[in-house]
């Protein structure tokens, strides 16, 4: 008796689906107590984006073009800018600021963000951590960094 060609792809696809089910949990069955706790269950969240606040300052540096953007808190909430290596100049006086970070023209009339995800960011150049990711856009050009916030100056 030859096997059928098709015995083993069921027999893969069986195998499949048990070795995808969840395990059982312990706790149902009145097993893991003796032995000890239990672990807890591990949960893959999103992290946790807190929005910048007025009172925050906030400074980003990036890469591949070098470049810098600094708010100020409080009283001094302008949004500067460098980039080219330093070589351009952009001033937001008076940034809105709203969830992700700030935004504004500057007085060329170029629209200028600074969007910020508070997650730990490593440094290109450095390989120093910071508080945030940090992504500014001048125009239509984005270029990607790290920043960290500091208290009100």
């Amino acid at each position: 008796m030859r096997p059928s060609l098709f015995l083993l792809p069921t027999v893969l696809v069986v195998a499949l689906a048990v070795a995808c089910q969840p395990a059982a949990d312990p706790k149902a069955d009145g097993e893991g107590t003796a032995a000890g706790p239990a672990a807890a269950p591990v949960t893959e969240a999103e992290p946790a984006v807190a929005a910048p606040t007025a009172n925050d300052a906030f400074r980003a540096v990036g890469t591949e073009p070098v470049w810098m953007a600094e708010v100020g808190a409080g009283g001094d909430a302008a949004l500067r800018v460098e980039v080219d290596y330093g070589q351009t100049h952009y001033e937001v006086a008076a940034p809105t600021h709203g969830p992700d970070g700030w935004a504004g023209a500057a007085a060329d009339g170029t629209p200028i963000k600074l969007s910020v995800q508070r997650v730990p960011c490593q440094h290109d150049g450095s390989g120093e951590m910071a508080d945030a990711k940090a992504m500014l856009t001048v125009g239509t050009r984005q270029l990607h960094g790290c920043g960290s916030f500091s208290a009100a100056q």
